[in-house]
């Protein structure tokens, strides 16, 4: 196949959707709503943890930069997504590409180390109780929130680096909605000595992102739940085992619709169905947080309670 530069390249087209041009109107409208619904419940829990002061506290403010996450992951792809449904254009430039791929690279990572880090989080808060607030200082808060921004950005920029410096094809079509590693890769025309390193390097990202943070979770909740069988009471195993709920349950959601995206057969859906089921959990994913510390927490009750009705 026939190669050229890669600054010859100025846009790649999404072909994702392609052949739904008959609803556009019904996707841009589910699409947006998904959308304002994200922002609209991460705004409030963010404002919820900044009005209330009993919220002020190293889960809250893990949570609080959850929420900024689900929205940056949101809005790197969604707006560009409504303008391809709109006008029917399925485009986007070169660098827009590579600077889509940092983001939904490095927010993603960051997203999986923030659930390690609240995990830890938990594990200090029931097995050394009195010790929590010197193990988990502000100090010690921001500096985890740090080398988790900073490590993400970093596999990312090597990611995206690695990817956008090998020759295209003739091919500038993306068979996805949005600039997916994978899909920008088989776009390429390197030698087979240098894809395969690639392929390699990026394979390792992606081992090392999922299987090193759900492996220190697993084991933080192996010490939580040995502790918490050490509480004698019944109510304080029910209370100890309430304030990591919602952790669990996220965590969860999010590995479960990863493994399903990942593992599943080739074959198991159509083109256009497997794009909308990716679609569906990329939008309703950064909306089950906020959901999900908000319906049957009383302390984030109280917080809405009082951003609603205070002066």
């Amino acid at each position: 196949m026939d190669t050229y530069n890669k600054t010859s390249v100025s846009e790649f087209i999404f072909m994702a959707f392609l052949s739904t041009t008959r609803y556009p109107a019904l996707l841009f409208t589910l699409f947006l709503l998904m959308y304002l619904g994200t922002l609209i419940l991460n705004i409030l829990m963010m404002l919820v943890i900044i009005v209330d002061s009993h919220l002020h506290t190293p889960m809250y403010f893990f949570l609080f930069n959850m929420n900024i996450l689900d929205i940056c992951s949101t809005s790197n792809i969604v707006p560009q997504t409504l303008d391809s449904l709109l006008n029917s254009k399925h485009s986007i430039h070169f660098v827009s590409c590579a600077i889509q791929m940092f983001w939904f690279v490095s927010l993603g990572g960051a997203q999986l180390m923030l659930y390690t880090v609240m995990a830890y989080d938990r594990y200090a808060a029931i097995t050394h109780p009195l010790r929590y607030r010197t193990i988990m200082s502000w100090r010690v808060c921001r500096t985890l929130i740090f080398i988790t921004w900073l490590t993400s950005s970093v596999s990312a920029i090597l990611i995206v680096f690695s990817v956008f410096c090998l020759p295209f094809c003739d091919s500038r079509e993306i068979d996805h909605f949005f600039c997916d590693v994978g899909q920008v890769l088989l776009l390429t025309c390197p030698s087979e000595q240098i894809q395969e390193m690639v392929e390699i390097s990026t394979f390792l990202y992606g081992l090392f992102i999922l299987t090193i943070p759900l492996t220190l979770i697993v084991v933080s909740y192996i010490y939580i739940v040995s502790a918490v069988l050490k509480i004698k009471t019944t109510e304080g195993r029910k209370m100890a085992f309430s304030t990591c709920s919602s952790h669990i349950t996220i965590v969860s959601v999010e590995y479960a619709s990863l493994a399903f995206i990942l593992l599943r057969p080739k074959t198991a859906f159509s083109y256009d169905k497997d794009r909308l089921f990716v679609a569906a959990f990329l939008l309703s994913a950064p909306m089950i947080n906020p959901l999900t510390y908000s319906i049957r927490n009383k302390a984030v009750k109280r917080g809405f309670k009082k951003l609603l009705f205070s002066r």
